[in-house]
């Protein structure tokens, strides 16, 4: 039995129908060569059995009365891998439309809590003879970046490896629990999480125009309405040499383009829309601060908070404002140990997560407009069972006030952009896709005048 950390908890507490708390992931694959007409069923047929699901698939909740009722995770002994894995078909021609009208549905249903928290979606019928994997796991469970890992995990860089268990089958190390923390460490913890509180008061108070951001310094936008439970998933992928080329060139991060993107495609959406605010809009962006030996399940994460400069026309002066505000919220993180950060996010994620408790969020100013996260993914091409991955699109969750949320990772030489939009909120949200490629192209001009 092991209970939930603070911010794992606070997942479970937020959820409700209108809101569901899990990420996902989209893996799209060729078929093998060779495959025969049963191949996918066999493939998966092989990992029915429920007693070869691994830590942490196999585990659900339970609130015991004698630790004071608070989440704890223990081993469901009753399994049903019947329930969790299931099987889908597209109806032809099987174009990505029609999957991602799929994905979008499935997305929207919340996770049974009397079962361990994930469902695996296997997807046959796709154009060009391709098949997808959508897998869904709670908040509270894992982060984006431990979601990565378990999928790597069960990937390989071999095409010629078979007999590979799916990602809730591939066993994985538990490293040991160094002990509990001495108490000169939680006070160097806290008295460094301090420091880094007040480093961000005073950034924040000293800023320029695009400086360190703050929750509430935004405007209230039609993406920060109230939501409905309805989901609309588009996803598309950009070559990663001509975004790192563009990133060279105008001396900028793979992120900073990343974010400069967004801040394009949102104010020309918005321009669209007749809702364009003169005030820029603020994005959240988490960090990871998980250890490449940590355990994969549960949260290690921080957030920031960054201008996407909607307000400016120009894409080059847009950009080298956000580097400057995002480079304002490094520096306070830099200032931070790892023991620190996660007493520092405690109380920086205190805004978000306290409207959502009072359900205030989505009637009162935002505390953000817009989240948009960066997962790092492998770097070399990857196979299944001899199946070519061909793209991993991420989905993340919408919550009241923030309709909108545009996740981003990269697996080879690929960049993979997955937006999850409340289909009300958020009209014809395809039309952002459009609109990335067009900020892209923007930055590829302002480039090559350099």
């Amino acid at each position: 039995m092991k209970p939930l950390g603070t911010v794992d908890s606070s997942f479970l507490l937020i959820e409700n129908r209108t809101m569901p708390m899990h990420t996902g992931g989209l893996l799209l694959f060729s078929y093998p060569e060779g495959a025969h007409e049963e191949w996918l069923h066999e493939a998966f047929t092989a990992n029915d059995d429920p007693d070869t699901v691994q830590y942490p698939f196999n585990q659900k909740l339970a609130w015991p009365l004698r630790r004071l009722g608070l989440p704890h995770w223990v081993t469901d002994h009753d399994l049903d891998t019947h329930y969790h894995v299931r099987h889908s078909a597209l109806p032809k021609p099987g174009r990505y439309r029609e999957m991602f009208s799929l994905v979008s549905r499935l997305h929207s249903t919340r996770l049974h809590r009397d079962r361990p928290l994930w469902e695996a979606h296997v997807i046959e019928g796709v154009e060009d003879n391709r098949f997808a994997l959508y897998v869904k796991t709670h908040h509270s469970m894992i982060d984006g970046v431990g979601a990565m890992r378990m999928l790597r995990a069960c990937l390989s860089a071999d095409p010629n490896e078979r007999d590979m268990p799916a990602p809730w089958n591939t066993p994985r190390a538990r490293p040991e629990s160094n002990g509990s923390a001495t108490s000169g460490n939680v006070i160097a913890a806290a008295t460094g999480a301090l420091g880094g509180v007040l480093k961000f008061a005073s950034a924040v108070r000293d800023r320029g125009e695009h400086g360190m951001m703050a929750p509430f310094q935004t405007p209230l936008t039609m993406l920060n309405r109230r939501v409905t439970g309805s989901r609309r998933f588009v996803a598309q992928s950009w070559s990663l040499p001509r975004i790192k080329k563009v990133a060279k060139t105008l001396n900028a991060t793979v992120n900073d383009i990343v974010l400069a993107m967004s801040g394009g495609a949102l104010r020309r959406y918005l321009i669209d829309q007749g809702a364009l605010p003169d005030q820029p809009l603020t994005a959240m962006t988490p960090v990871s601060f998980r250890a490449a030996d940590a355990e994969v399940e549960g949260n290690s994460f921080s957030v920031m908070f960054a201008t996407l400069a909607t307000e400016i026309g120009d894409p080059l002066d847009r950009l080298r404002a956000i580097q400057n505000s995002m480079g304002e919220a490094k520096r306070v993180f830099k200032s931070m140990n790892s023991a620190a950060i996660p007493i520092f996010t405690s109380i920086i994620a205190l805004p978000i997560v306290l409207p959502h408790l009072l359900r205030l969020s989505g009637r009162t100013r935002p505390t953000f407009n817009v989240t948009v996260s960066n997962v790092p993914g492998p770097r070399e091409k990857l196979y299944w069972n001899g199946a070519p991955l061909e793209g991993m699109y991420p989905l993340s969750i919408v919550t009241q006030g923030q309709a909108l949320n545009i996740t981003v990772t990269s697996v080879a030489d690929s960049l993979d952009f997955g937006i999850i939009a409340c289909r009300r909120s958020v009209p014809s949200a395809q039309r952002l896709i459009d609109h990335l490629e067009e900020a892209l192209v923007e930055l590829e001009q302002s480039a090559s005048t350099i």
